[in-house]
């Protein structure tokens, strides 16, 4: 079970002066059904007042997130759960997003593996199981629901899943900025999109990414000048700063003559994120390293 801290508020009740205790005795049946009565069923009517907020109803929790209060929302999922209902697999998955997206997989952790019990064949549940692998070290498990994730997407009869072109494995946390990791479903030929790694606080836009792609002209520059055998498919490590008037800046940061492993890739973002790498040409984004913006 996952405690959390939510505030409440505390009610004070002044003792009435008939309820005094005389100075000879005690209470008498009446006085006490009389004066304490009231006062326990206001105790109680206040207290069941507290565990009602924040809401724990559903379209209230998700009317709390769309509003920007994630706290408020995140403890209404959390009230929602444990009131064991028949079906919990929104609030599961709505709190073990936030949690993931706030960095905390630990709390997250418990909610996804209960969710892919109950949706053993939902690609957003194994979406999130890689996550919690990864930031786990459970990199076998992760691999295995990577696996998962794929026959969950191949048997898929949601038009929007079949339709779904890549998947979140990842986020990285860095000084500056926190990555959303995606890869590629099925990826193939020479103009290959292999990996896309967007800042969160960007998210739905494209004004900064790093990826990892190949492309025509660097494969054919590459085989024409025997670098690499013809067939061979070379990718490349690149940031992408989107500049006014449709142009790029692209720094390259790494060459990879075979398909590239995630992990290896994974370590020169961090190096990119820790301001530790450098580009092969040119100075490196700003944007990338550095403190946090006050």
């Amino acid at each position: 079970m996952i405690l959390r801290l939510h505030p409440h508020t505390a009610v004070a009740y002044e003792c009435p002066r008939s309820a005094a205790v005389p100075a000879g005795g005690g209470l008498g049946k009446d006085v006490v059904l009389r004066i304490w009565l009231p006062i326990a069923i206001l105790l109680l009517v206040s207290t069941a007042a507290l565990a009602a907020e924040p809401p724990v109803n559903q379209e209230e929790a998700l009317a709390l997130l769309r509003a920007g209060k994630r706290q408020d929302a995140l403890h209404a999922f959390d009230v929602i759960i444990a009131a064991n209902p028949p079906d919990p697999s929104e609030a599961l998955y709505a709190a073990s997003l936030i949690d993931l997206e706030d960095g905390n997989w630990r709390a997250a952790k418990p909610y996804v593996e209960r969710l892919v019990k109950l949706r053993p064949a939902s690609f957003p549940a194994w979406e999130m199981m890689i996550q919690v692998d990864q930031a786990s070290g459970a990199f076998d498990d992760r691999d295995a629901a990577i696996q998962s994730l794929y026959t969950s997407w191949r048997s898929a009869l949601d038009p929007k899943i079949e339709a779904k072109v890549a998947f979140v494995r990842d986020r990285i946390i860095g000084a500056k900025h926190t990555l959303i990791a995606q890869e590629m479903l099925d990826p193939g030929g020479d103009n290959i999109l292999r990996f896309v790694f967007q800042p969160q606080d960007e998210a739905g836009t494209a004004r900064h990414l790093i990826v990892v792609r190949s492309d025509d002209a660097t494969n054919e520059r590459w085989r024409e000048d025997g670098t690499v055998p013809y067939g061979t498919v070379v990718y490349h490590l690149d940031t992408i700063e989107q500049l006014p008037n449709d142009r790029q800046a692209v720094r390259p940061y790494e060459y990879y003559v075979e398909t590239p492993d995630y992990d290896r890739v994974r370590a020169k973002i961090v190096e990119i994120l820790a301001g530790a790498a450098q580009p092969l040409v040119g100075k490196a984004d700003p944007f990338w390293a550095g403190d946090p913006a006050k």
